[in-house]
C-alpha cells in the first residue's frame, strides 16, 4: 500500500491516470474511498489525480493525538506534494476538504494552479451553518427526488457499508471536528489570488448553498455554479456533470 512520510504522520495515498496534477482533498472524517471510482475515473482521463487519506481518516495513520487546525491540514497537502515530487497542483477541496483547500492556498500559493472548493464554507462569521443538524444520513446528503429513483437508496446503501469502515472513529473523529469548527477564513479568502471554481448544491442542507455565494463574494473573480437538485452528496449523485464543469474549468 503506498505511503509516504509527511511531518509527523504516514499518509496514505493512490493516483490514478497521467498529465497535469489534480489533488483532491476529502471532507471530515471521511476517506478517499468516498469519491468513489466513477467519479476519479472520469477525471483520471485528463489529469495525473492525486487522492490521499487526511490526517486521522482512511488509512493514514496519525501518530499523535494533539489537537490540529485546516491551516495544519493544508500543510500536510504541502508536505505530500512536496514528498511526491510535485512543484504545483490544481486542487478540488470537497466539504472540510474545501476549508483545508482555502487554507492551502493561502498558505502555499506557489504551489497552486487553479482552485475548486465544492459544498464547502468560510467558517467564522461568514457562515451559515447548523453544527447540530440531524437526521437520517442518506437524507442529509440526498435530496429526496434522487433517493425516490428506483435502486438509488439501496446503491448507496451499500457504497457507504464499503467506505465507512475507513471513517473516522472515536479520538480521531473528535480532532477532525474541532479544526472543523475551529476553521475561519472570513477575513483572509480576499488573499486567494488563484483562479477559483466554486461548486455547490442547490438543496445542501449540510452546508447551505449561501456560504458558497458567501465564498463567491469573496474571492475576486471567482465563478460559481449551483447544481440543480443536488445536495451534500452531488459529487456522487452528479458525476457526469460535476466532472465536465472541473474539466472546462481547468482546460
Amino acid at each position: 500500500m503506498p505511503e509516504i512520510q509527511v511531518g509527523d504522520i504516514s499518509i496514505y495515498y493512490e493516483m490514478k491516470g497521467n498529465g497535469y496534477p489534480l489533488l483532491m482533498i476529502m471532507g471530515f472524517s471521511f476517506s478517499l474511498l468516498d469519491w468513489g471510482d466513477m467519479f476519479t475515473d472520469e477525471l483520471a482521463k485528463h489529469y495525473q489525480v492525486i487522492l490521499f487519506d487526511n490526517r486521522d481518516s482512511g488509512r493514514t495513520k496519525s501518530q499523535s493525538t494533539y489537537n490540529y487546525t485546516t491551516a495544519d491540514m493544508a500543510n500536510d497537502v504541502a508536505g505530500l506534494l512536496n514528498a511526491l515530487g510535485i512543484a504545483q497542483a490544481h486542487i478540488l477541496g470537497y466539504s472540510m476538504g474545501g476549508m483545508i483547500a482555502q487554507q492551502f492556498a493561502l498558505r502555499h500559493p506557489t504551489k497552486l494552479n487553479k482552485l475548486i472548493l465544492t459544498c464547502t464554507m468560510a467558517g467564522g462569521d461568514c457562515s451559515n451553518f447548523n453544527p447540530n443538524i440531524q437526521g437520517d444520513f442518506l437524507d442529509l446528503l440526498f435530496p429526496a427526488s434522487y433517493l425516490a429513483i428506483s435502486n438509488n437508496r439501496k446503491k448507496i446503501e451499500s457504497f457507504f457499508t464499503k467506505t465507512s469502515p475507513y471513517h473516522s472513529q472515536s479520538d480521531a473523529y473528535i480532532r477532525q471536528l474541532q479544526a472543523h469548527h475551529a476553521h475561519d477564513t472570513c477575513n483572509l479568502l480576499q488573499g486567494i489570488q488563484a483562479p477559483t471554481l466554486i461548486m455547490t448544491g442547490d438543496s445542501d442542507l449540510i452546508i447551505p448553498p449561501i456560504n458558497s455565494n458567501i465564498l463567491n463574494n469573496k474571492i475576486s473573480g471567482s465563478k460559481l455554479k449551483i447544481i440543480k437538485e443536488a445536495g451534500h452528496g452531488l459529487l456522487y449523485s452528479h458525476v457526469a456533470e460535476i466532472a465536465k464543469i472541473i474539466t472546462n474549468f481547468l482546460s
